[in-house]
This record gives C-alpha cells, structure tokens and sequence, in this order.
C-alpha cells in the first residue's frame, strides 16, 4: 500500500472515532456542548474524506479496503491538502501525536513543547507560545536527528516513518495555536456558552456574533502576547 494511503487511513480512522467519542460526550452535564460542536467538525470531516475519494460505503472495513488501492488524483491531493489545512482537524491530529510525546522525546534526547516566554501583569502570569520560526528550526532539528538514527540503523524505517509523522501532527499544531487558529476551538463549559449567550443578548446581537467578537479579542490579546515575546527574543 502506498505512504499517501496509509496516512488517509490513518487519519480518517482516527477522525471516525474521535467522532463516536465526542458522541459519548453528549452526557458530560459540564461540557456537553462542547461535546457537540466537536461532534459536527468529525462529521464534517468524515463526509470530507468520504466526497474527496469517491467513497460511497457504510462501514470502516469497506472504506480501509477501498482506500487501501485507490491510485490517487492531482485534483485529490490538492483536496487532501486543503482538509489538513483545518485548524480543527491539525488540532485533533496534534493532540493525538503528543499522546506519543514521550517516546519522541525518548529518541530525540530533548523536551517537546510550544511553551515560549513567560510574562506577567495584574492578573498573574502568561506563557506565550513559540514563535514560527522558532517551530521551524526545532522541526527541522528533530527531522535531521531522525534521519541520523535512521541512517545510523539506532530506529528502522517504519519507527522512522511513525515518528516523522508524528513530529509533523505535533508541529503542525504547535504553529497553529502561535498564529491563534486555535482560539475559536478552545474548551469551554456549558455554563461558559450560557453566558456567553447571555452577554449576546445583553448586547443585542446573535450568539454566533458575540462568539466571534469574543474570539477576536482573545485573538488581540494572543497577538500582544507574542508580540511582547518577539521583542524579548530580538533584544
């Protein structure tokens, strides 16, 4: 089976039961709607996966058999492509590669993290998120040293092969949440969204509109967070 087909696999699998467990959230009395709303991104993504391949069966098995002797399209990479541009689904891979943190870390010989600058005002302290550039060179670091073990014969090629994927995920979502995409995806309690609608009300604008304007002042203050960190760093 080609690599491009075992990731598709891989991935919407993964997407598949992420799905049923979010589904299992609905009876959580303290985050079922966030429950919800993650529920309706994995079912986005399903029929995503589904449309860009041409897969028209029912179950798991028949779409592993399916997709395992597809020869892919131009026109199907580029669709590919695009879906992993999501933000909620880079945070859904990403989330699952770091459950793989600490055997990465293992290999590597070094901490894993997004964590940057730390800086504090009246309501205590803040820790900004690694800049993009930082990202991109710990990245390439981490690559070069697997290609090392791999060369070396310290790892075979199918742990090279899963650990450079889920380097991927893992930095894929660590640049996402330093540019803010991953701000409007954040936790929040059912007592949060009741509010939240009760601060729409007040001011007398739809819940969708108070979420975004909500999510666009986090997103300033994000912003100045990691600004702050930029003129740290260039001192």
């Amino acid at each position: 089976m080609e690599k491009a087909n075992k990731r598709i696999i891989y991935e919407a699998v993964l997407v598949h039961n992420a799905f049923n467990n979010e589904l299992a959230g609905f009876s959580d009395n303290e985050y079922s709607r966030y429950h919800q709303q993650n529920a309706d991104w994995y079912r986005s993504f399903s029929s995503r996966f589904n449309q860009i391949l041409g897969f028209t069966g029912q179950t798991v098995d028949e779409f592993v058999n399916y997709t395992s002797n597809i020869n892919l399209t131009p026109e199907q990479k580029r669709a590919l492509v695009e879906l992993r541009k999501e933000p909620m689904f880079k945070k859904l891979m990403g989330e699952t590669a770091l459950q793989q943190k600490a055997k990465l870390e293992n290999v590597l010989g070094t901490k894993i993290t997004s964590e940057g600058m730390t800086f504090a005002d009246e309501y205590g302290p803040k820790v900004a998120t690694k800049t993009e550039q930082q990202l991109d060179q710990e990245l390439n670091a981490y690559s070069n040293k697997l290609s090392e073990l791999l060369t070396s014969g310290a790892i075979t090629e199918e742990q090279y092969n899963e650990y450079s994927q889920n380097l991927d995920y893992i930095y894929d979502y660590f640049l996402s949440r330093s540019l803010g995409d991953q701000i409007p995806f954040r936790k929040m309690t059912n007592a949060q969204y009741e509010n939240l609608e009760a601060r729409a009300l007040e001011n007398g604008i739809s819940f969708n509109e108070q979420l975004v304007q909500e999510t666009m002042d986090l997103r300033y203050d994000h912003e100045e967070l990691q600004e702050l960190q930029n003129r740290g760093i260039k001192r």
